[in-house]
């Protein structure tokens, strides 16, 4: 079986293949976009600016930070009872340090609304503003229309001809107008909601904490890798990256790879190479991990680089002539990147966790 799982408030999307023995092997990396319940709270925010101006909502974020914060509570309530189907007005409870604020900059609330886009689909009338249900839904039109439309690529691929159910958890996937956008789009698929959906991302990480080996190979979303210092090349490497370390010309920054974006890895699997210690007056050795949006980056610092963390090594200072090797490990296990790097002389071992990105 093949089966999508989309990830709510991430909007994260991955396909997943059960093998014979039960465990789930990763068919694709995860991807997804900024198409979840945040995404649909800058459009609130958006709203919000329209109906009151930038300027009230800026001096009420400012001075009313706790009022700020309860209304947009009072949207992150209403927009779970939303409905395709709903035909009343959404009405939201206003704090009255926001009408004090609209009344000081543009005489009322009423008055506000009047020079906004929303003057036929807002009103308001005591504490209260009344949004029409279909304003409302708009709200989330954009969101749900990425959502469905890379959904909608993803699935075309013709390796997935055998895929048909699509599982759906997280917050926002708990929103009734996700859900019947989505039986809409792919009434072919088997759509699968868990009671308590957003809860379920939670209890899934508890699961997977005692059943780790369910997982059978993940796909890597980012290369990894190392700075490495070699010998200086001229028809290889750009003249700025030239140094010299110890009377010998070598080239900074390059990216040693150690697994590369794309690449299924099981649990454990492990990548390591050995390197020398350049510098011989130094008593401490910083072995730097590096991730890569792309499969073969030349160096750490290009655009697509980032540091991922690092583990500082001592090491005893060398006599001239002398050498030291040091053991670099990746150990991909589960969510987690164990960094490892072993003194070849002495044997001791130092490492650092990473989370898996």
């Amino acid at each position: 079986m093949n089966a999508v799982y989309l990830l709510g408030d991430s909007a994260d999307i991955t396909v997943h293949k059960r093998q014979s023995d039960n465990s789930f092997n990763e068919v694709i990396p995860p991807s997804g976009g900024d198409w979840c319940g945040t995404s649909v709270g800058r459009a609130y925010l958006k709203f919000v600016n329209s109906v009151f101006t930038r300027r009230v909502i800026k001096e009420f974020h400012s001075d009313e930070q706790e009022d700020y914060t309860t209304l947009f509570h009072e949207f992150e309530v209403k927009k779970r009872t939303i409905t395709s189907e709903y035909s009343t007005d959404i009405v939201i409870t206003l704090p009255v340090s926001l009408l004090e604020i609209t009344r000081k900059h543009c005489t009322s609330v009423p008055a506000a609304i009047q020079k906004s886009i929303y003057k036929e689909s807002v009103s308001f009338s005591g504490q209260k503003l009344s949004v029409n249900p279909e304003a409302f839904r708009k709200l989330f039109k954009q969101t749900i229309d990425s959502l469905i439309k890379h959904l909608d690529k993803l699935l075309k691929n013709q390796n997935f001809s055998d895929l048909h159910h699509i599982i759906m958890v997280g917050g926002f996937s708990e929103c009734e107008l996700v859900q019947t956008a989505m039986r809409q789009k792919f009434s072919k698929m088997k759509i699968i909601i868990p009671d308590e959906a957003g809860l379920a991302v939670l209890r899934g990480a508890v699961l997977f904490g005692h059943q780790p080996k369910i997982l059978g190979k993940r796909i890597l979303r980012k290369t990894y890798g190392i700075q490495s210092w070699p010998e200086w090349d001229a028809e290889l490497h750009p003249e700025t990256k030239r140094v010299q370390i110890d009377g010998v010309d070598r080239c900074k920054d390059v990216f040693y790879t150690f697994a590369i974006k794309g690449e299924k890895v099981e649990d454990g699997h492990s990548s390591g190479q050995i390197f020398q210690a350049l510098k011989t007056d130094e008593k401490t050795l910083e072995c730097t991990v590096y991730i890569s949006d792309d499969t073969n980056p030349r160096f750490v610092t290009d655009p697509s680089c980032q540091r991922l963390g690092n583990l500082i090594v001592p090491i005893t200072p060398l006599k001239k002539g002398e050498t030291l090797e040091i053991e670099e490990t990746m150990i991909f296990g589960g969510t987690e990147l164990l960094f490892r790097a072993k003194n070849m002389k002495t044997g001791e071992i130092c490492e650092s966790l990473f989370e898996l990105i």
